[in-house]
């Protein structure tokens, strides 16, 4: 009788069609490469019998040890994501807190699901905040300080809330020597140049900014009291990239059909000047009205079109429902070190909902710290939220992570099958993994090829 081998084949490994080839990536280890359709053929029989592949090919057996694709036997990767999806989000205090200095905005996006009532942070409420921001940094001894503005539009308010907030912050971090730094989701409406040199004293870098199409159809949905925006955005988009230091941003495209279908779609990636697309992320997200009620969305030859035009023309690109390697959650709002504080001091988890009392997570306190409703949170928390049935035998797993934290604990009853991403995709997993294993390949050789330069 043969004896049992201690070695078996990953659960998450994908072989899929690559340029008349097959690449083979494993979604545990993040690793890929791709063979000849014959040297596929010749190796499938070989992890079939992994007693005589190890014994009659051993560096090639070893090599796939290394990779991921072979793991022991009693290695339970299922058991590993659980662990490192706990320590992750419970053992990672890294703190990135989301602040909203006002509801307010300057555009009346007819998809938008906040309502925009007048006012801004109170003193008071700044007051906390900077309370709040000293009590994570000299009692919970956060190791880092991420600022996250939100809204409305945190510009509308930039020099009364924003700037202030952030230097304390800024200072603080720097008197107990903690790394710091600040992002901001904005619609780029109110740069200009002179905001250039406070934007770099807080160090806010990052930037994410919306589009909804060309010219003519983003000036139609996203407009200042009828004033056209796409200009003054694209402009303000390569200012930023030119006269920012380290700047990086996420332009988003928020999409449906007409967007996509119009022939003018593609002069979005042409506005951007060439020398700044590199530290451009292109974001698509479909506009979450316009899903279809059905099981499935589907492939969307219109979507992948546009994407496959902004990789050709230097952008990196980042498609809703995209993939996660390495990363055991699904968003900021799974890590327990995540806080978002409204305008009015209000305390919740979720950017993406209504700033309605229902969903407050918990009481920000004059000392700064939070009282949390720990009914909630135990119901957010307490279990990985790709632990159901149907995401514990999914073998697109380790690359999904399972459904949105806020989603489950919006979900009554045990219903979290019913929020299965990859129903919502237009843009496979398979056409992501490619995308993925490209970009890691193509940083690889611009970094050897920097590191010769540099010998």
């Amino acid at each position: 009788m043969e004896d049992k081998s201690k070695y078996t084949t990953s659960k998450y490994n994908y072989f899929i069609d690559y340029k008349g080839r097959k690449l083979l990536f494993n979604a545990m280890a993040g690793t890929g490469f791709h063979m000849s359709e014959q040297e596929y053929t010749q190796l499938l029989p070989l992890l079939e019998n992994i007693n005589d592949f190890e014994q009659n090919h051993p560096d090639d057996f070893n090599r796939l040890v290394k990779l991921g694709y072979i793991i022991e036997a009693d290695f339970d990767e299922i058991a590993y994501m659980k662990f490192k999806n706990r320590q992750l989000i419970f053992q990672d205090k890294a703190y990135r807190l989301t602040i909203n200095p006002t509801l307010e905005c300057n555009f009346n996006c007819w998809y938008c699901y906040e309502s925009h009532p007048k006012g801004c942070m109170s003193k008071t409420t700044i007051r906390k905040i900077k309370n709040h921001i000293k009590y994570m940094i000299e009692r919970e001894r956060v190791p880092s300080l991420l600022l996250d503005w939100f809204g409305g539009e945190p510009l509308l308010y930039f020099y009364e809330v924003v700037y202030p907030i952030a230097m304390y912050a800024k200072n603080l971090c720097k008197k107990h020597k903690i790394p710091y730094s600040s992002q901001m989701t904005t619609n780029a409406f109110c740069i200009d140049e002179k905001m250039i040199p406070y934007l770099e004293e807080i160090q806010n870098n990052f930037f994410q900014i919306t589009l909804d199409g060309d010219r003519e159809r983003h000036n139609k949905i996203r407009n200042a009291s009828g004033k056209p925006s796409y200009d003054i955005i694209m402009n303000n988009i390569n200012l930023l990239c030119e006269k920012l230091d380290n700047a990086y941003i996420t332009m988003r495209l928020n999409y449906d059909e007409k967007t996509l279908q119009s022939g003018n779609i593609y002069t979005i990636l042409d506005d951007i000047k060439e020398e700044n697309r590199k530290k451009i992320t292109v974001n698509t997200q479909r506009v979450w009205q316009t899903y279809e009620k059905k099981e499935k969305i589907g492939k969307n030859q219109d979507l992948i079109d546009f994407i496959k035009a902004a990789q050709n023309k230097g952008f990196r690109v980042h498609s809703g429902g995209g993939i996660s390697i390495g990363s055991f959650y699904t968003c900021y709002v799974s890590r327990y070190y995540h806080t978002e504080i409204n305008y009015d001091g209000k305390v919740y988890k979720c950017t993406a909902r209504t700033y309605t009392d229902d969903h407050v997570m918990g009481e920000l306190m004059p000392n700064g710290a939070i009282h949390w409703n720990e009914k909630k949170l135990s119901k957010m928390y307490a279990n990985p939220t790709f632990e159901n049935a149907l995401c514990i035998v999914c073998k697109y797993l380790p690359i999904c992570s399972g459904p949105c934290p806020q989603n489950v604990l919006d979900t009554k009853g045990n219903m979290t099958t019913n929020l299965c991403r990859s129903n919502m995709l237009e843009y496979s997993f398979e056409e992501q993994i490619i995308d993925y294993h490209e970009y890691i390949t193509k940083s690889k050789q611009e970094l050897n090829q920097s590191s010769q330069k540099l010998e």
